[in-house]
């Protein structure tokens, strides 16, 4: 199945070098809708590339908010991924920030700087 995924990222990839957004995001959003499922890894990743591109080609804010808040849980399954994590509060944080939800913006950037801080302790 992940080739799948794969081909689906390479033909998104296409759509949004031709600015066919729409295409793009549809492409990822199969991976995300599909019956059979892939591993956690591959969806996050999926997910926060249709944040990505929602949040900077487009207004749609809170279909973004929700593609991040579900990396966010399929995240907490998984140990490691540190820069997938980082990724993940950093644009929900941006979400927050131009819905103008203050409180929740602070807690996702206070457990980011948590999550910096637990690494950084690992590696001193």
């Amino acid at each position: 199945m992940e080739a799948v995924a794969e081909g689906l990222w390479g033909l998104a990839d296409q759509h949004e070098k031709k600015g066919e957004l729409g295409k793009a995001v549809k492409c990822l959003e199969a991976i995300c809708q599909s019956q059979v499922s892939f591993f956690p890894i591959v969806e996050v990743k999926t997910r926060l590339r249709i944040a990505t591109i929602l949040l900077h080609h487009s207004h749609n804010v809170n279909h973004a908010r929700s593609h991040l808040e579900r990396s966010q849980l399929l995240l907490k399954s998984i140990p490691s991924c540190f820069e997938l994590k980082c990724r993940a509060y950093s644009l929900l944080s941006q979400c927050y920030h131009l819905v103008g939800a203050i409180p929740p913006q602070k807690q996702v950037l206070h457990k980011g700087l948590d999550l910096t801080a637990s690494v950084g302790n690992e590696y001193a």
